[in-house]
């Protein structure tokens, strides 16, 4: 691992990246092969072939030509790179000025992602762009995994019972989108607040910039950024099985981070919370 990389790994899914508030973020899935953000462009996340940009401010956007360059220079497969729909044409326009003045054909495919649509992923998962709050145009992703589940009202039958009415042309089963995972990007607590499925997404990537008085949640609010004093008041909202805490202000140390989410954190959140330093 690239030294500076953080891994979190959880129901068998892995993310390595790095978030540190107004320098980078960028961090992987390669079990679904996407990246949220691209503020960070190691050599080695060249490979991913699905980006979700959440918004263009440079710590979360500034590699977007070095990842396209470099997969163009390689042969892969266009990327799919979704962006809010308010900035998709000047985004474009910069990809093509780079590649002018690089004289080098990008292949690419850039997306104008609408918030609330569900685009497919893969077979059997789904992301859904969510609005986000901050300066500038924005927004979260969620990532939902499809099933077929047994229809509320059929779930007391014995299996005999079932497989005749599946015989007889009865449809008993419905399709089911889990969140799975949510990514923040940049916001105000309202994100979460707003979105039921990113209160119940399994894993929740969430941007916490300032956690004490250096900056005050007013100041925070201001920057569109969140306050872990925010999270605390909030915490009831929060039924994922892990929050994972991400975009720390480089104003706190490791040790200020740990001891003062410890400290503000209910037992019961704090159990669940990771944090991506």
């Amino acid at each position: 691992m690239e030294k500076g990389l953080v891994e979190f790994h959880y129901r068998g899914y892995s993310f390595e990246g790095i978030s540190e508030g107004g320098i980078r973020t960028s961090i992987i899935c390669a079990n679904l092969d996407l990246m949220f953000d691209v503020g960070n462009q190691p050599v080695h996340y060249t490979h991913i072939g699905n980006l979700l940009l959440t918004h263009a401010h440079l710590d979360h956007s500034a590699g977007l030509p070095y990842y396209i360059s470099q997969r163009s220079l390689r042969n892969l497969k266009p990327p799919k790179i979704y962006v809010p729909e308010e900035i998709y044409f000047e985004l474009d326009s910069i990809i093509k000025l780079y590649q002018k003045i690089e004289d080098f054909n990008y292949n690419y495919n850039l997306i104008s992602a609408k918030k609330g649509e569900l685009y497919e992923l893969s077979q059997n998962f789904f992301l859904r762009p969510l609005k986000t709050l901050h300066r500038i145009p924005s927004q979260g992703y969620t990532i939902y995994e499809k099933s077929r589940k047994l229809k509320p009202e059929f779930l007391g039958l014995k299996s005999e019972e079932i497989i005749r009415r599946k015989q007889s042309g009865e449809i008993l089963t419905e399709e089911k989108f889990v969140p799975l995972i949510s990514f923040s990007g940049d916001t105000q607590i309202e994100y979460v607040l707003e979105n039921e499925d990113v209160q119940k997404s399994k894993i929740l990537f969430l941007e916490c910039t300032y956690l004490d008085d250096k900056r005050d949640v007013q100041r925070a609010r201001k920057w569109g950024h969140l306050h872990l004093d925010e999270i605390v008041a909030n915490s009831k909202y929060f039924q994922n099985e892990k929050l994972v805490l991400i975009h720390f202000s480089k104003r706190y140390s490791s040790k200020e981070i740990f001891s003062l989410i410890r400290s503000k954190l209910p037992s019961d959140l704090l159990e669940r919370t990771y944090c991506f330093i």
